[in-house]
């Protein structure tokens, strides 16, 4: 009976130390082989599709061309299986990492014995997105279906709302908006009302963080 073939990897990290050590723990495990080693995006995508690994790790931040659009070329003209390899714990890397199209994703801390695991499973077609991933995962795609509905109500809202929410954002009080836009007082906190209403913020500090989100701090 033939003896399993190893699984083939390419490690991509523009940091030498981490590359190195990251190569050494793989190869504790007789069943893994690195065949290549790349030390940016776009070395990562031409060593890829030269050398046909089973798996490639991929940096995040690497110069040029990043890891995550890495593995989006990757995806797309190889069948390799791709699995970031980060040290970026942040919601929206995450969920740009399986926009991408990645396998799998793990922290650089991460005990040793799931990176050679994480390799194994991916190998196999598998995915590899342990705990701390998935919850970052879902915190991520809650944090932008939060920005897409604000965006969506900042649309919504009436040039005057529009004018009245940015100077909240400025510090004004209500009776220096109502002076500013030559309205009243009460007026201005209709449109207060209205504004938090519609964006479903209820804070001037929320209000200013929205405001400088979407760059309306540039009107006039």
């Amino acid at each position: 009976m033939a003896a399993a073939q190893p699984i083939r990897v390419v490690i991509a990290d523009d940091h030498a130390v981490v590359l190195e050590g990251v190569r050494t723990l793989l190869e504790k495990d007789e069943s893994i082989r690195v065949v290549g080693v790349a030390s940016d995006g776009e070395e990562a995508v031409r060593t890829c599709l030269a050398e046909r690994p089973d798996v490639i790790l991929l940096d995040v931040s690497m110069p040029g061309l990043s890891g995550l659009d890495a593995a989006a070329r990757i995806k797309e003209e190889s069948p390799t299986s791709v699995l970031i390899l980060s040290m970026h714990d942040e919601p929206e890397y995450v969920v740009r990492a399986v926009r991408a199209g990645a396998d799998g994703y793990v922290l650089k801390d991460a005990d040793p014995l799931d990176l050679r695991r994480a390799v194994h499973i991916v190998a196999r077609g598998g995915s590899f997105f342990p705990k701390e991933a998935v919850d970052r995962l879902q915190e991520g795609v809650r944090l932008e279906a939060e920005r897409d509905r604000r965006s969506r109500a900042l649309d919504e809202l009436t040039d005057r709302e529009r004018e009245v929410l940015v100077r909240i954002a400025r510090g004004r009080t209500n009776r220096e908006i109502a002076a500013e836009l030559e309205i009243s007082p009460r007026t201005v906190e209709t449109h207060r009302e209205r504004v938090m209403s519609k964006t479903g913020v209820h804070t001037v500090a929320g209000l200013t963080r929205l405001v400088l989100d979407a760059g309306l701090d540039r009107d006039p």
